[in-house]
């Protein structure tokens, strides 16, 4: 061999060595500006953790709050696959997908399998959303996964959610000091999601004037960054909810008006929920069409949403037979039913149409 074709030979095997080394990295994507940052994810807190680069150079430090995604070294190729199953609210799926990516992934840090543990937990409490049968289990498996990882950084994403089922559970006590938690987060927007959740345990207990008055104050106090802003459309949510609660449907309409207008369209739980909202103040006001355009907005753009998805099922199914659509009504019936068949929607429509 030549020593030209030796040199040649050499560079081709540093070059597959650091091919290689980049492709072996953890990879995180910031939330705020979209950029991406590639090493070994270390020194994780519930609040942040450490990026170490594969070059020379400082760490980056990433802010809990502010992870859109990562892709762990090491992890087998069905953690991808369930979340995207996750994202496509097919939770059951994704939980199955989870656990096998737990038992393929190969070497798993342990920031890895307490983010396997965090993402089975959270598919199974979207689960329980919809089947409030298994809203118990689902609280103490994230409580659980939490006490085994309390410094991972889904922690405090994981607070907002089991506040969510202590609600949807009529736990107003155990919610409250769940929020509690939250606002003892060091991000302004985590502070005010915690305000947004004391208003919404206030209209889970009827406490309609004073839930009002939280979303009020909450709204007004959010900041410009993009985290308070969600929780500035959040609160107006609320308000409206509120509202419809108290019969005031052409108040709450103006404000959902705005929610979906102007607020966040990737936000698509706040986005379902509030076209869920606008349905019941229009078909509580007689506008039946407009009701069905505002459930049908669900349906189409948000189904992966369940709670809300099972809700405008349910609604449609009533509507469409009000405005003479009986096929489109047996369609939305037989969705509901083949979908959400332990929701409470599913028991409120009573025996399906053949």
């Amino acid at each position: 061999m030549t020593r030209r074709s030796s040199l040649f030979a050499i560079a081709v095997v540093m070059t597959a060595v650091q091919v290689s080394s980049l492709l072996a990295a953890d990879t995180v994507t910031r939330k705020s500006d979209g950029k991406r940052f590639l090493g070994t994810i270390t020194d994780m807190t519930k609040t942040e953790f450490k990026v170490k680069k594969q070059t020379a150079g400082e760490p980056d430090v990433i802010q809990a709050n502010d992870v859109t995604s990562i892709e762990w070294d090491g992890a087998s190729p069905e953690l991808r696959l369930g979340i995207a199953d996750d994202n496509g609210g097919k939770y059951e799926s994704a939980v199955q997908r989870y656990q096998k990516a737990q038992k393929d992934s190969k070497s798993p840090s342990a920031a890895l399998k307490a983010e396997l543990d965090y993402l089975i937990a959270r598919a199974n409490a979207r689960i329980a959303l919809v089947e409030p049968a298994k809203l118990a289990t689902a609280i103490k498996e994230l409580q659980a996964v939490q006490k085994g990882s309390p410094q991972h950084y889904r922690y405090y994403e994981s607070v907002i959610l089991l506040g969510q089922l202590q609600i949807a559970n009529g736990d107003f006590v155990g919610a409250r000091a769940t929020y509690d938690l939250l606002a003892k987060a060091p991000w302004s927007d985590s502070k005010l999601a915690a305000q947004v959740a004391s208003g919404t345990i206030l209209v889970a207990e009827n406490k309609l004037d004073e839930a009002i008055k939280v979303f009020e104050a909450a709204a007004a106090s959010a900041g410009d960054s993009p985290g308070e802003q969600v929780r500035k459309y959040e609160a107006m949510l609320g308000q409206a909810r509120a509202l419809v609660a108290q019969s005031k449907f052409e108040e709450a309409l103006k404000i959902l008006e705005l929610v979906t207008d102007k607020g966040p369209i990737e936000e698509s739980a706040l986005q379902a929920e509030a076209y869920v909202l606008q349905g019941d103040a229009l078909q509580a006001l007689g506008r039946m069409k407009e009701a069905a355009l505002a459930y049908l907005h669900v349906e189409i753009l948000f189904s992966r949403e369940s709670t809300a998805h099972a809700a405008a099922l349910f609604h449609l199914a009533k509507i469409w037979k009000l405005v003479n659509l009986p096929e489109r009504s047996a369609d939305a019936e037989s969705k509901l039913v083949q979908t959400y068949p332990n929701s409470p929607w599913r028991k409120k429509l009573g025996t399906p149409a053949e």
